[in-house]
């Protein structure tokens, strides 16, 4: 992917985590066993990385913010608070309350962060995590180190 159009990202993280919150879940499980909810939750998902790669390539980066919040708005109504852990949630809304799209990186322990207003807004979510006892670093994007041969590996499995 082509890292030219990617606005300014921030991770957030907590130094000495204390509740990484619960590694299992009933989301699998409720998946194989056809729970409504969770399937259209997931497609949902889904849709919303094919939109957010237009919203990222057109620029339209309210779009993306939305997307961005959307995406771990999913997430937190299928896993629940108890199972993403109040830290993980935490850091989520401490960017939120400053006007900033976030998401988990993964499946918690981290939260990516956008800044749609821009180095003022940073500073505000600088700040903000400093009074939340989180650490905030701007993200260095690298392009990919794959090369042809390694792209059509991975596409041939």
């Amino acid at each position: 992917m082509d890292i030219d159009p990617l606005p300014p990202l921030y991770l957030i993280y907590a130094e000495n985590p204390s509740d990484s919150g619960k590694v299992h879940s009933t989301v699998r499980q409720r998946w194989l066993a056809g729970d409504e909810f969770i399937i259209s939750t997931m497609e949902d998902d889904a849709n919303i990385a094919v939109e957010g790669q237009k919203a990222l390539l057109d620029k339209d980066y309210a779009k993306l913010g939305a997307f961005i919040n959307h995406n771990f708005d999913l997430r937190r109504g299928m896993f629940g608070d108890d199972t993403l852990g109040a830290v993980n949630v935490e850091m989520v809304e401490v960017a939120r309350r400053i006007g900033a799209a976030s998401k988990f990186t993964g499946s918690g322990g981290a939260v990516v962060v956008f800044c749609l207003d821009g180095p003022s807004q940073v500073k505000q979510l600088e700040d903000a995590c400093q009074d939340a006892g989180f650490v905030c670093k701007k993200i260095k994007v690298i392009p990919s180190l794959l090369n042809d041969i390694d792209l059509q590996t991975l596409a041939s499995k």
